[in-house]
């Protein structure tokens, strides 16, 4: 592990750090909001930085295992962790194990898709951008019931949230390579990298319309991963 990783692990748990905090500012602030979407969406903002990871090992160690065990622990009651502000939105605010899933789905994504690295992102962006701005448009435009019983309007929101936030992470690392900064894979697929972020937000409207809530924070990252490696990307 070199100093580029350490740097990385500190910017990865400041990103947690700063999603539990801003989540805790705003329940205060304005106790009716839905303020656990604040860390779905934040926390996924470590996309930006695990490209600073030089093994997948380091993030999987240091990064995913530690934050699924500490998620698991946080679904029972009794210990210092379900009593933390982990605790009170994996128990309080949302399904049990909605948040051990979304961790876990961190670590499926190092292990299955780490000779592609590209589609992991976008499908960790499907899963945190995508669902979590999916969620809040529904709650807050949602007028039209549409496929699978969810709004029209959160759908798009997942669709476009997805789309957009895949197309500005290609971007970057594109940019990071042209630089030297990264030496992983980078985009190569024959499709426009639009194109392929329109069916990455396509494939995670479908898939958070149809899939029980308790699992779509997987089977989201899964699927718009996998459909992502299907193209070429």
């Amino acid at each position: 592990m070199n100093e580029q990783d350490v740097i990385a692990l500190v910017l990865v748990y400041a990103i947690i750090g700063v999603s539990l905090i801003a989540s805790e500012l705003v329940k205060r602030r304005f106790p009716n909001a839905d303020s656990r979407k604040i860390v779905h969406i934040g926390v996924g903002n470590f996309v930006f930085v695990w490209w600073m990871f030089s093994e997948g090992w380091i993030m999987l160690a240091f990064f995913a295992i530690p934050f699924s065990i500490l998620l698991f622990i946080a679904m029972f009651e009794g210990n210092v962790v379900s009593r933390s502000r982990l605790g009170d939105i994996s128990n309080k605010m949302g399904h049990r194990t909605g948040l051990f899933l979304y961790a876990l789905s961190i670590g499926v994504m190092i292990v299955v898709f780490r000779d592609h690295w590209i589609a992991a992102s976008i499908g960790m962006v499907a899963m945190t951008y995508g669902d979590g701005f999916g969620s809040v448009i529904g709650k807050r435009f949602g007028r039209h019931r549409g496929l699978g019983g969810k709004s029209i309007e959160g759908s798009l929101g997942v669709f476009a949230a997805t789309a957009i936030v895949g197309f500005v992470l290609i971007s970057l690392y594109g940019y990071l390579a042209s630089i030297g900064a990264y030496t992983g894979d980078v985009y190569g697929s024959a499709l426009p990298a639009w194109c392929a972020c329109a069916i990455a937000g396509f494939v995670a409207m479908l898939v958070e319309a149809f899939c029980p809530g308790k699992v779509d924070n997987l089977a989201i990252s899964l699927c718009v991963a996998t459909s992502m490696v299907l193209i070429g990307v």
